[in-house]
């Protein structure tokens, strides 16, 4: 069976038995050589609620990764100049 890869937040979450874990792993090329015996070691917080709520509601057919906190980057937006009409004087 083919790995499938969730993430929260962009951190790989690692699942065991029925229990997901968050990680610290956020690059996908040093996810995939690590060991399992490796990705046991860096296994920090329980998220199963969380990761089952997700996928509860969008499915799991690809690799995921769920936004749960707003995002920091500010949207720049171009605004149309105004010409200040004057009337006659």
């Amino acid at each position: 069976m083919v790995e499938l890869y969730i993430r929260l937040d962009n951190k790989f979450i690692y699942k065991k038995g029925k229990k997901f874990y968050s990680t610290n792993i956020t690059k996908l090329s040093e996810w995939k050589e690590m060991t399992k015996k490796q990705k046991e070691r860096c296994k920090k917080k329980d998220v199963t609620s969380i990761v089952k709520k997700y996928l509860k509601k969008y499915g799991s057919k690809s690799n995921i990764n769920f936004k749960t906190k707003p995002s920091k980057k500010k949207i720049k937006t171009s605004r149309k100049k105004r010409k200040n009409k004057q009337d006659g004087g």
